[in-house]
């Protein structure tokens, strides 16, 4: 009980902890962003508008704090995260179910060059996962904090009296996200029936 609980509340303690160490002089502003979930690159329409929407498992939205220190970044954000139906399999049959996340991604990002209007970057760091679903059947099955890895490319976007952050992101399962001695309808999975998600994003943030 104690290290579940311990579990539930280590990505707050590092969120405050971050908070706490940043130096005085960085410059900090709060943001929202949203964006779409797709199951791999080849879903995204690069010619945009209603092909992206119809490809999309998923939707994701939520705020985040920028901390900027000089040509480097730290950004922690809190997200809610449809993730659409997932695919397992029990029992050697395909069940599929809905699942949803509250995301705590940590973003460390780095410029790549810098001009007056435009600032490309790249971002990498963790993402600590609470997920549930509204399937009783599967809901105690789900691990209770799952662990990702965030990679991807943005770029920020100076308009005077905001800036905009589009960015492609690319989510990395790093722990399962079901338990592997879960039971599901009296049907026990096994570790090789448990999956990691991983999930490509194209997100757009805005910080006034």
């Amino acid at each position: 009980m104690i290290t579940m609980i311990t579990q539930r509340y280590v990505p707050s303690l590092l969120l405050l902890a971050t908070l706490a160490l940043a130096p005085m002089g960085a410059y900090a502003q709060l943001g929202v962003a949203a964006g779409l979930n797709f199951a791999s690159i080849d879903d995204i329409d690069v010619a945009g508008g209603r092909g992206n929407f119809d490809n999309a498992t998923g939707y994701h939205i939520g705020a985040f704090y920028d901390l900027g220190l000089g040509p480097a970044g730290l950004r922690l954000g809190l997200f809610y995260r449809d993730m659409g139906e997932v695919d397992v399999s029990l029992a050697g049959l395909r069940e599929s179910f809905d699942v949803s996340m509250i995301d705590i991604p940590v973003d460390f990002r780095f410029n790549i060059m810098a001009t007056p209007v435009i600032r490309p970057y790249i971002l990498a760091g963790p993402v600590f996962s609470f997920a549930s679903t509204d399937d009783d059947d599967f809901e105690d099955a789900l691990k209770d904090v799952q662990v990702a890895g965030n990679v991807g490319l943005g770029l920020s976007v100076n308009l005077g009296v905001a800036r905009l952050f589009p960015e492609l992101r690319y989510s990395i399962g790093l722990s399962r996200f079901m338990e592997d001695d879960a039971t599901v309808r009296g049907i026990r999975f096994n570790a090789d029936d448990t999956q990691r998600l991983n999930s490509v994003m194209l997100r757009l943030g805005i910080l006034f």
